[in-house]
């Protein structure tokens, strides 16, 4: 990733739906402004997304907070909600099976995660799910 100077940007939201999409918004000009390709700009928007509103959803988040750092090999988004326990590196990938007219919605956001980041890693402690997704930068756009 030649050319990213390293910088981290954060910033706190409350649990909400509306927030989500306001998160979405915040990342998306953070990411252009870090100067991250539209490939990785549109892998962090969709995972975050999906933790984002899950972690409000399911896991009845009352805050969340991501950060996103450039290092010299690539992007490391950190998501960090105060919901229920849930590690997503270790969930069941669930894969479509059937016909999409029988395509029933939920349950594959794991693998949404596992596909479009190069790792993650999870802990949990303090009472806050801890989620460490990374990316590849395209830097190139």
């Amino acid at each position: 990733m030649s050319g990213l100077a390293s910088q981290t940007r954060s910033r706190d939201f409350p649990g909400t739906v509306a927030a989500a999409l306001d998160a979405e918004a915040w990342l998306a000009k953070e990411s252009r402004a870090l100067g991250l390709g539209a490939d990785a700009e549109f892998a962090i928007n969709l995972c975050l997304e999906e933790l984002f509103l899950n972690a409000v959803q399911h896991g009845r988040a009352n805050r969340a907070s991501i950060s996103i750092c450039t290092e010299p090999d690539g992007v490391r988004v950190e998501f960090v909600d105060d919901g229920a326990p849930y590690d997503p590196t270790v969930a069941p990938v669930r894969r479509i099976e059937s016909s999409t007219e029988d395509f029933k919605i939920g349950g594959y956001g794991t693998g949404l995660l596992k596909k479009f980041s190069r790792r993650m890693t999870y802990q949990r402690d303090d009472g806050h799910n801890r989620l460490v997704l990374e990316f590849e930068a395209n830097a190139g756009r």
